[in-house]
């Protein structure tokens, strides 16, 4: 009779988790030059190192001592965030992001998977990764395509083309769901207009890579640094506002933040101004996979300044059983 009552206890048990469906959090963060080639400056020193400083900087084993420091400081703030998946920019080598990752199993924590791009941004050695506790599946380490822009709209001889120099996809399996996660770093804001209009092309190739998966349904989650803010022409673009394709769930609005957090919205300061640069999108399909109201988001707002100049934005998805 005991042993009766345990197994209706057990049934009991796991019919309600399963009624309860999959809670899945990813996070997404600009980890600040967290790479061994510029590691530098993460401490608050120039791109190019003055001759003075390149003395100290130089000395055998002082680099990489500097990069493990800076990176437990990044591996102590994730752990923090406790999420299913993180998708990472301003990261480096794989070997890099392998010791990112190694940390954070250090921590007890079952991050078994990880992937980096073939990152093309070889001036900064700048790259984007996944690090995931679900298995990545079919990863594309470098989203492929070309794209023309005016940088002058009263000058259309001065045409550009541009590539996405730091991007990837990969598949990620979460309970009976696919799901197609890219992460991605468009050129930055600070060059003016012409990177202005260099990231909305960024914007199409990445949405030109991903319209097969959107026409078949699946569900397509789009992370990283996009270098833009809500309700200008990147997002737009990217979303696909302007374009007859199924749009994404922009997170970063009102409606998935709670009410007193409606001013954390942002993740960098820039000019003055606190912008959200750094975003989670999702294609409507997969709305259709979770339970009312069942993305929530969130800012991480960090007190220390050696984290990163970025704040992590966090995106929960409350999966249907």
């Amino acid at each position: 009779m005991h042993k009766l009552r345990l197994l209706i206890l057990a049934l009991f048990l796991a019919s309600t988790a399963f009624s309860q469906g999959t809670d899945l959090k990813i996070t997404t963060l600009n980890c600040e030059f967290l790479n061994l080639k510029k590691i530098h400056m993460k401490y608050g020193f120039p791109f190019r190192l003055q001759r003075v400083d390149q003395v100290e900087w130089n000395k055998p084993g002082y680099r990489q001592e500097k990069f493990e420091a800076a990176t437990m400081v990044i591996a102590n703030f994730l752990d923090s965030l406790n999420s299913d998946i993180y998708t990472l920019t301003e990261v480096g080598s794989e070997e890099d992001v392998e010791f990112l990752q190694k940390l954070l199993k250090k921590k007890n924590k079952d991050y078994k998977y990880v992937a980096v791009a073939d990152s093309q941004d070889n001036a900064t050695g700048q790259n984007v990764a996944i690090i995931s506790k679900y298995k990545l599946k079919d990863v594309v380490k470098e989203i492929p395509g070309r794209e023309f822009y005016i940088s002058e709209e009263d000058d259309p001889e001065e045409v550009y083309d541009t590539g996405i120099s730091k991007g990837m996809c990969a598949t990620i399996k979460v309970a009976d769901y696919e799901f197609i996660v890219y992460v991605l770093h468009f050129v930055s804001e600070r060059g003016g207009q012409k990177e202005d209009k260099q990231r909305v092309a960024q914007a199409s190739v990445a949405r030109r890579h991903m319209l097969k998966s959107l026409q078949e349904d699946k569900k397509v989650i789009i992370t990283g640094d996009l270098n833009d803010h809500r309700g200008q022409p990147t997002l737009h673009r990217i979303r696909g506002l302007d374009d007859i394709f199924e749009d994404f769930i922009q997170t970063g609005s009102t409606k998935y933040f709670p009410e007193d957090k409606l001013d954390t919205r942002w993740t960098h300061k820039f000019r003055g101004e606190f912008k959200q640069i750094d975003h989670i999108l999702l294609s409507l399909s997969i709305k259709d996979v979770c339970k009312r109201s069942g993305i929530k988001a969130m800012t991480h707002i960090h007190q220390n300044p050696k984290v990163s100049d970025h704040n992590a934005f966090s995106v929960w998805l409350n999966l249907k059983g």
